[in-house]
């Protein structure tokens, strides 16, 4: 079953023309009932490379069914099938229509998404990084993008119960595109800074993946919005027997605020409540950096510096 009790699904899109897009859906088991909500931001580049908001948009939704394969909602679904991940919704609003498929001598997105929480972690990030392409469309009122054959991600962030066994700190998630390298990092830290982190880079159609990774954090800053408190600068080092990584993700600016648990009406509310008496006040913010990455092998050096990268940072607040 890929669904667990606090569920957020993160589909991400980057494409040859520098605009992204990032649809997170959250299914949240309250009881025998589940409460669910859509968040849409895409944002495209202006003539300096900065990324501008385009259209942002939430909504809650409503669950209809679920199962092994089909999640579906008031105002969409998301279908696993054999060789494809569907993923529509549609409302006044925008119309969004995404169609994510893979070389299928890969496993399977809903194998990866679908692994449980094991022994005593906090939460599991399940990611499908950069083994899929995407076709699609998203249509408003002001704006609309085509996909075609672009890069694309799932990733799902769930955990079985409300109370955690350890306290989470912080969660990162971060992104970069570029034509000669894709890079995905998550991370999950608990209150003694212990991190259960992951790095994958894809490159020269290869994907590397890393799980013994160094992170160096540095000139911290403080949200005008919402004073959750994000480090500046990120330094990653990671290597195995034939690689050595080095990410240096800099100066992270904030493009918005997003909610771990979206409060838009009494249900969210509600829900939000009683979330926060056990973990603390959950601050999410979307992060814009640049990066510069140098990736060492026995015979070759490669070096690509000033990457976009798009990262989300969520601080749980005592």
């Amino acid at each position: 079953m890929i669904l667990s009790r606090y569920n957020k699904f993160i589909f991400s899109i980057f494409s040859e023309k520098n605009d992204y897009l990032i649809l997170t859906v959250y299914v949240l088991k309250f009881g025998k009932r589940h409460i669910s909500f859509l968040q849409i931001h895409y944002s495209k580049t202006d003539l300096s490379g900065k990324y501008l908001p385009s259209f942002i948009f939430r909504s809650r939704l409503k669950m209809i069914d679920s199962s092994d394969r089909d999640i579906i909602f008031s105002k969409g679904r998301i279908i696993f099938k054999d060789d494809s991940v569907k993923v529509e919704f549609s409302s006044d609003l925008v119309m969004i229509y995404l169609n994510y498929s893979w070389d299928q001598t890969e496993t399977s997105p809903l194998t990866v998404l679908s692994k449980e929480i094991s022994g005593k972690e906090i939460i599991t990030w399940n990611s499908f990084d950069f083994k899929s392409r995407v076709k699609g469309s998203m249509i408003t009122p002001n704006n609309s993008a085509d996909f075609t054959n672009v890069p694309g991600n799932i990733d799902l962030l769930k955990t079985a119960r409300l109370r955690f066994i350890k306290p989470v700190r912080s969660m990162m998630w971060s992104r970069l595109h570029h034509q000669d390298v894709d890079l995905s990092y998550s991370s999950v830290s608990d209150k003694t800074n212990k991190s259960d982190s992951k790095l994958l880079i894809s490159i020269n159609k290869k994907i590397l993946e890393f799980s013994d990774i160094q992170c160096q954090s540095s000139n911290e800053k403080t949200s005008l919005k919402s004073s959750v408190k994000y480090p500046s600068n990120i330094l990653l080092t990671a290597k195995n027997d034939n690689y050595n990584v080095s990410v240096s993700i800099h100066d992270h600016s904030e493009v918005n605020i997003n909610e771990l648990i979206n409060d838009i009406d009494f249900k969210g509310k509600l829900y939000r409540s009683y979330y926060t008496r056990f973990h603390g006040k959950p601050k999410e913010l979307r992060l814009f950096a640049k990066a510069d990455v140098v990736i060492n092998n026995n015979f070759t050096r490669t070096e690509i510096h000033n990457i976009n990268s798009i990262s989300e940072y969520i601080a749980f607040c005592s």
